[in-house]
């Protein structure tokens, strides 16, 4: 942190008006640490700003979260310290803001949008794009916006396919390099396929409790999303119970779309740890299609544990 760093933080907390806590993502990276002395530093030069450790999974990269939807993967110094100040402060940030046009129309977005954009901290142009994301999910909780530096994390930059900066994706399926407009990207994520929503973006719609919300949306398409099926998989406990919930109400209202996850899962089965058998054979005993019958069947004269085979046994006295 430089001294001029350190000038603009002293100053902006003196003008900081209550307290703010922010989270602290540690994991067992190496570069936890880089982040760890910025959130010391930064906490005892801004005692206003009180630092919380937050919790992490196993794949989670280390960084800083500012409330449910903002997650920086990165050091906020040198161009990228004031969007991040004004961003903590709820100051007016500078450049584009969204209009009320705008705003009207971001009330629209039913499904998470989830925004990665890819920074690097000699970047002149990347605190313009930075603060326009920033202003939108400050705007739209359904916004989720992750800050990464790709120089911090080049495996993730790799991984992305990204080869300058700034890089803004959207849902792993849209980018954009450089300038971007807030219209153009407000109007594709209002227009996008839901059915070809990711894995993470139907994990936070079940992380927010709306499973009723996403089986509408599914019943709404016609369709079982193919990223459901990773849901009712994944290696979450939680995540496969607010899967089964969500697959519960599509059950209760469609009978015959529950039958679409019948073959998949099935699929799935042989490769799914013991635990996760139970829950695939609830689904499908859930689904209510007769075809499971054999299937079934066959688990319980199996060489299966027995929790697996009370499993099977519990689902085909569900069915007719």
């Amino acid at each position: 942190m430089t001294p001029e760093d350190e000038a603009i933080i002293t100053e902006w907390h003196r003008k900081l008006d209550g307290e703010i806590r922010i989270g602290f993502i540690r994991t067992e990276d190496h570069r936890s640490k880089q982040i760890q002395a910025f959130c010391e530093d930064f906490s005892r030069l801004a005692p206003g700003v009180h630092i919380e450790r937050a919790e992490a999974d196993g794949e989670q990269l280390p960084g800083i979260s500012i409330g449910e939807n903002i997650t920086y993967h990165a050091v906020p110094l040198g161009r990228e310290l004031v969007p991040f100040l004004n961003l903590l402060g709820r100051c007016d940030m500078p450049g584009d803001k969204p209009g009320a046009p705008v705003r009207d129309v971001l009330k629209k977005l039913k499904a998470p949008a989830l925004l990665q954009v890819y920074i690097a901290p000699q970047c002149p142009f990347c605190p313009q794009v930075v603060t326009l994301l920033l202003t939108l999910a400050a705007s739209e909780n359904l916004i989720y916006i992750a800050v990464i530096d790709g120089a911090m994390f080049p495996e993730r930059a790799k991984y992305n396919h990204v080869r300058s900066v700034p890089t803004v994706i959207l849902d792993d399926r849209f980018r954009w390099t450089g300038a971007i407009q807030m219209e153009e990207l407000v109007h594709i994520m209002l227009t996008r396929d839901p059915s070809q929503l990711g894995t993470d973006s139907l994990i936070k719609i079940i992380e927010q409790g709306n499973a009723a919300g996403l089986a509408q949306m599914m019943m709404e398409s016609g369709s079982i999303y193919p990223a459901f099926l990773d849901l009712l998989t994944h290696a979450k406990w939680q995540i496969r119970l607010g899967a089964m919930v969500t697959f519960e109400f599509l059950a209760e209202e469609r009978k015959e779309m529950a039958s679409q996850v019948v073959g998949p899962l099935w699929d799935r089965f042989p490769r799914a740890d013991d635990n996760t058998k139970g829950d695939i054979l609830y689904v499908l005993g859930e689904s209510k299609d007769l075809n499971v019958i054999p299937k079934l069947k066959s688990v319980c004269k199996g060489l299966y544990p027995d929790e697996v085979k009370e499993a099977a046994l519990e689902a085909l006295q569900k069915l007719p």
